[in-house]
């Protein structure tokens, strides 16, 4: 009886210490190297000029940026930053009154959603400058702020483009031109709706732009 109590605790710890072993070769079995063109993507990948691409600035953030790189990136965030201030700043909706002058018909919501995104976006510069004092990274503050941005610029372009779109649309369908449809839109009583939407998509855009800014360094 003790001998069968024995040899099945010998049995027993047997197969615990050879489940490891086994483990260990199945993990090693399901390795593979890459193939030729996949690590020539890759490379392909490490070398290109990333310009509205902050993912793989993050993915790559370990590679060297060269110094021409680098220009080229600081040239980007600056033209960035003034088209985006420009956007949000230029008296384009300026208004002439005789014997008064003119005037910016903005209402105190909109002026509060431009200096919302303008903090949003110093928000995620800042935090990424926080990220690279824990893990120091040569040039990637510029090179993931112009990228950020840069994207930031062409999603809006694109947003504005649609909705330039379905100005002409809604104008064709009334007999009007684009300058009055968007004229009558904003003075209409879904205005006040548009404005609300219209925030909140330009606050999605900005935080999915500089959503790598955000993200450890580190891992």
């Amino acid at each position: 009886m003790q001998s069968t109590t024995i040899n099945s605790d010998y049995s027993a710890n047997t197969t615990f210490n050879e489940t490891p072993n086994y483990t260990q070769h199945t993990d090693k079995s399901q390795l593979s190297s890459l193939t030729k063109d996949e690590s020539l993507y890759l490379n392909k990948k490490r070398k290109s000029w990333k310009f509205i691409n902050p993912k793989n600035v993050f993915i790559f953030r370990d590679q060297p940026i060269g110094i021409f790189n680098h220009l080229l990136h600081i040239v980007s965030f600056l033209i960035c930053s003034l088209m985006f201030i420009s956007y949000l700043y230029l008296p384009l909706n300026n208004e002439l009154i005789i014997d008064v002058g003119t005037y910016r018909d903005i209402t105190p919501f909109e002026r509060l959603v431009k200096t919302l995104l303008v903090g949003l976006v110093l928000f995620n510069l800042n935090t990424l400058k926080k990220k690279l004092k824990a893990y120091p990274v040569k040039r990637y503050w510029f090179a993931m702020a112009s990228n950020s941005l840069f994207k930031t610029v062409i999603l809006t372009l694109y947003y504005l483009l649609f909705l330039l779109l379905c100005a002409a649309f809604i104008g064709a369908t009334q007999g009007a031109n684009l300058f009055s449809a968007i004229e009558l839109f904003g003075q209409s009583a879904q205005y006040e709706v548009f404005l609300i939407i219209n925030a909140i998509i330009l606050i999605s855009i900005i935080w999915h732009s500089f959503s790598f800014c955000r993200k450890e360094l580190k891992q």
